[in-house]
């Protein structure tokens, strides 16, 4: 009896402790609510800006057998860490690894000017990385960025995205395949198939650095850029797209309609309608068949008139046979432009020098007329043609194709033969 008396409390104890067991144990979820329906667990002021604090969520929920390390979030749920605030519908919140993942109408805001949103976001306080997805828009000042995955490194103040991407300003709107922005300088990265819409032209290159403060486009691989009246290919400068002045390195070219401006450095204001050139110059003028080249070199696209210094050389095809004229400053003039009639006024001064196959001169200055083919030397000039010399105050040469047709020289003409 004594034996039956033992056996029947120690069922009784058992029973006890079984009942005892936490509920957490318990394979289904387990809800914790607050004062209505929601919870605060951080203070917003938390000083420790190392760790990730949930400040507010409608509800929180725990599932120990799927994911045993996550808080489940519902509803209304904002979290910071350091300075930056997330808000989202819901949320996984690693407590352990200072992490979290967020979903719906994510939103990350970093004081009053960056401004992050997605569809989704997976966050990690300790490397301060923010991985965004699905219809990202990231917002700083003035600059919209929209692409469908971000990573923004808050330790660099960088984001970057890797699979398509737009940067839009009050001025510019830059798509890429790569990129990266600098919410801190503004510089923005930009990689493979670039292209720069302007209202007032296209840039298209394969690497490109931009600042959305400053508007300035840094040319540093081949690129393109095209309006509707003239083309510039340049692998190293900067274009200001604010003002549309250009600073151009690596023999770059400059084309205008029929003229082309090649030189080692050109600065360019499309505004202005000018451009200057620097060392080995070329500029081409097809229509008139003339080539300016020297060390300097000054081109008017509106009064399509150049002048040339330093080494100038001008070349003028338009006859049968070249000819070729140096002087210490060279200038080209363009008469009755946009008309039929249209013809080129070569200008040469300070030790001239005329070379051409059949005929070569020396004089101060000089004057050629593309429209009645008359080449005018001035003070003391000289010319050579075969045995024959000719000299006088002013000589007038009127050339046909490749040949000398008729002089004119005035006072005290002398010919030797």
């Amino acid at each position: 009896m004594h034996r039956q008396i033992v056996i029947l409390l120690s069922v009784i104890v058992a029973w006890g402790i079984m009942s005892a067991q936490p509920a957490e144990l318990m394979p289904h979820d387990v809800v914790q609510s607050g004062v209505k329906d929601s919870i605060v667990v951080a203070s917003s002021d938390s000083t420790d800006e190392r760790y990730v604090y949930l400040l507010h969520a409608d509800e929180t929920r725990f599932n120990q057998r799927i994911n045993p390390d996550a808080q489940i979030l519902v509803g209304d749920v904002v979290f910071r860490h350091d300075s930056m605030y997330m808000y989202c519908d819901s949320a996984l919140f690693y407590e352990t690894s200072n992490s979290l993942d967020a979903y719906g109408n994510v939103r990350m805001n970093q004081g009053d000017t960056l401004f992050l949103y997605g569809d989704r976001l997976f966050y990690n306080g300790d490397e301060m990385l923010a991985r965004v997805r699905d219809n990202v828009v990231m917002i700083d000042k003035e600059m919209t960025l929209t692409t469908d995955s971000l990573n923004y490194d808050r330790t660099i103040n960088l984001g970057y995205y890797f699979n398509w991407g737009t940067v839009e300003d009050t001025l510019n709107v830059l798509t890429s395949e790569w990129g990266e922005y600098d919410t801190q300088t503004n510089d923005a990265v930009f990689n493979y198939q670039v292209t720069l819409t302007n209202p007032n032209f296209v840039l298209t290159s394969d690497t490109l650095l931009y600042n959305t403060r400053t508007q300035m486009a840094t040319i540093v691989g081949p690129s393109n850029i095209d309006s509707d009246q003239n083309h510039i290919y340049s692998t190293l400068g900067r274009y200001s797209t604010a003002t549309e002045q250009a600073y151009l390195l690596n023999r770059s070219v400059l084309t205008n309609g029929d003229k082309r401006l090649t030189g080692d450095s050109i600065y360019y204001d499309r505004n202005g309608g000018y451009g200057e050139a620097f060392d080995r110059v070329e500029m081409d003028d097809f229509a008139g068949k003339t080539r300016l080249t020297g060390d300097y070199t000054y081109y008017n696209e509106l009064a399509d008139s150049a002048y040339a210094t330093r080494r100038a050389i001008a070349i003028d095809y338009s006859q049968g046979d070249s000819m070729f004229i140096h002087g210490d400053t060279l200038r080209l003039l363009t008469r009755n432009a946009d008309t039929d009639s249209v013809y080129r006024i070569v200008q040469a001064y300070r030790k001239v020098r005329v070379y051409r196959e059949d005929v070569q001169a020396v004089c101060d200055s000089l004057e050629f007329n593309s429209l009645d083919s008359c080449m005018t030397m001035y003070f003391d000039p000289v010319v050579w043609n075969g045995p024959q010399q000719v000299l006088g105050e002013v000589i007038r040469v009127y050339l046909n194709d490749s040949t000398v047709e008729w002089a004119h020289v005035e006072n005290q003409a002398l010919i030797v033969e």
